[in-house]
């Protein structure tokens, strides 16, 4: 009896911990994201804009891909047309954020950075 307490109180103190660790994470803001950014996965910069438009631009200025994206909780969704005209959304989890530096988990386990140029 007195193993099943101990073993019930234990799971009481682990939830009870893991429930502060989320009380205790940063609001993220959109506004966080707006700017000029670049990603550890592309040689040209991204911009994000505050009205949910992003586009990626080549060294010619002209854009090479665009879309819009949205702050869902602690998800960045980018949304595009792809060739086909074929609408997808990404979801990737925000990792961490600073005022210049953010990092995404993406789908395959990997992470993306985007350091801020503006």
């Amino acid at each position: 009896m007195r193993r099943r307490l101990r073993i019930l109180g234990s799971l009481v103190v682990v939830a009870l911990a893991g429930a502060s660790l989320t009380a205790c994470q940063k609001k993220l803001e959109a506004s966080q994201f707006v700017g000029t950014w670049k990603s550890s996965r592309l040689s040209t910069p991204l911009l994000m804009r505050e009205n949910g438009d992003w586009e990626i631009r080549g060294t010619d200025d002209g854009v090479l891909q665009y879309g819009v994206w949205r702050l869902d909780g602690q998800r960045l969704i980018w949304t595009l047309r792809d060739a086909h005209g074929q609408v997808t959304h990404d979801a990737n989890t925000v990792l961490s954020a600073e005022p210049r530096r953010f990092v995404l988990a993406e789908r395959d386990g990997s992470k993306t950075t985007f350091d801020r140029l503006d």
